[in-house]
């Protein structure tokens, strides 16, 4: 496990300005998960350590320790295992993601559905889950238990509710309430429970959180469309009849399009330009609810994640 650490630490070193603001606190946080998964070994541990590690762009811990930060709080154990648990949760959303929508690859490699069979890549998202609840106990928070329980029933909904409208297109409003439940909902509940364990107001934190999550999503199903994203399956939405942003703004009757139709007239640039510019009205939502926080490095780079969501694509 160590393996990954060190690498980890290498990609740090040689990384953006983010990563170097917060590199003590991710590297506690990879020691502190690999020595983890050393105790708790069995026959797929392996497998499960190389998918965490591997090119995981551990967004939802860097944003925990640099809300923290913005906000003078020193990282402490409680906030490592906060972010633990998020990552943990994370992961074990994507595994029953890539048996639900048959996966190939994942991060640039074989999807575990593919590697280990659905059953076992199952157990293997459950058992991510049991581990995240570990980290979360070690919070000594109870209202952090209810703000997870809550979000992770929420993620489940929307979630349910995209198998159920498969075929459909939605309203734009119908569309971001299940990118909120989708994806908002796990940033909403780590930043919630960072100011629940830290004793901070949590109505600025669960703003940012929302915009942050709807726009993260909205620039996802954006790439997804344009296939501009190398570690994971792209025009799979459509090709699963699931019609996301830039599809809902092509303002068409696409009951009568086909699958490449849809796709083709979804890419066209006018198309690509409404979505960023409704990727930016979130993200600018996002940085405005940060105002009340002193400016510091540590806010600049939450805001510059938060541009990054429209400008990096």
């Amino acid at each position: 496990m160590i393996y990954f650490v060190n690498i980890y630490i290498k990609m740090l070193s040689r990384g953006s300005l983010v990563l170097n603001i917060i590199k003590n606190a991710l590297i506690t946080f990879d020691k502190t998960l690999s020595e983890y998964l050393s105790e708790k070994k069995n026959e797929i541990s392996y497998d499960l350590s190389d998918f965490i590690f591997s090119k995981s762009k551990k967004l939802r811990p860097k944003i925990i320790f640099l809300y923290a930060k913005a906000l003078e709080i020193e990282i402490s154990e409680e906030i490592i295992n906060l972010a633990i648990c998020t990552e943990l949760l994370h992961n074990s959303t994507l595994i029953h993601d890539d048996i639900v929508d048959d996966a190939i690859f994942r991060r640039g490699k074989q999807s575990l559905n593919k590697k280990l069979g659905n059953n076992l890549s199952v157990l293997a998202g459950d058992f991510l889950l049991s581990l995240s609840m570990d980290f979360l106990s070690k919070c000594n928070n109870i209202d952090c238990f209810k703000i997870f329980s809550n979000s992770l029933k929420l993620m489940c909904e929307g979630e349910i509710s995209q198998h159920f409208t498969k075929g459909k297109l939605p309203t734009m409003e119908e569309y971001i309430e299940k990118s909120k439940k989708k994806t908002a909902e796990l940033f909403i509940a780590s930043l919630t429970s960072l100011c629940k364990i830290t004793n901070q107001d949590e109505k600025n934190a669960l703003n940012f959180a929302t915009y942050f999550g709807i726009a993260f999503q909205i620039k996802d199903d954006l790439k997804n469309i344009l296939e501009t994203d190398l570690l994971k399956p792209t025009l799979n939405d459509v090709q699963n009849k699931i019609y996301t942003a830039p599809v809902i703004l092509l303002n068409k009757n696409i009951e009568n399009l086909s699958d490449e139709d849809i796709i083709n007239l979804s890419q066209q640039k006018e198309i690509k330009e409404k979505t960023i510019n409704l990727i930016k009205k979130y993200a600018d939502m996002a940085i405005a609810s940060l105002n009340n926080i002193s400016d510091n490095q540590y806010k600049q780079e939450l805001i510059k994640l938060s541009e990054d969501l429209y400008k990096a694509i």
